[in-house]
């Protein structure tokens, strides 16, 4: 599919809840997505943005290429960093930590936890002054991923 269309039922959440939907750049998504696939949910992540599709979790990054003598960097489109499939998802948790930097500011550090029939899995939503997963999304999220499943 390499169309927007596989997004049209896609819960956008954190930052990309208010972020404005560009049928374009979803459409470089989409042609990362297998025949059929249809997204569910849609996180800004640090670093990428985290897809959750019908079939699995994807962590999509953007592709630069250098170019020229002063390697001037050219956007390519995306590419798909990380892959999950949701059958082996058994459980998913949010974890905020705080951490101390050496200035002594303090660092917010947002993760989904994500334990699998393979080993665990992390992905840093954030990193700053403050988390930006609401338990409300992370409510979405964990049903967009283990579905029925019980907590």
């Amino acid at each position: 599919m390499d169309d927007s269309k596989a997004f049209e039922r896609t819960t956008f959440l954190g930052l990309a809840r208010s972020a404005k939907r560009d049928p374009y750049r979803l459409s470089l998504f989409a042609q990362h997505l297998q025949s059929g696939e249809i997204s569910r949910a849609l996180l800004a992540v640090s670093g990428g943005t985290l897809i959750i599709t019908d079939r699995r979790i994807l962590l999509m990054r953007a592709h630069l290429d250098d170019h020229g003598a002063w390697n001037v960097k050219q956007f390519q489109g995306y590419s798909v960093d990380r892959s999950v499939d949701l059958d082996t998802v058994v459980d998913l948790d949010h974890a905020v930590q705080s951490n101390a930097d050496r200035s002594g500011n303090r660092r917010m550090e947002d993760w989904l936890l994500l334990t699998t029939t393979e080993g665990r899995e992390d992905f840093l939503v954030s990193r700053g002054p403050e988390a930006t997963l609401s338990e409300q999304d992370f409510t979405i999220l964990r049903a967009a991923i283990l579905g029925d499943q019980p907590k």
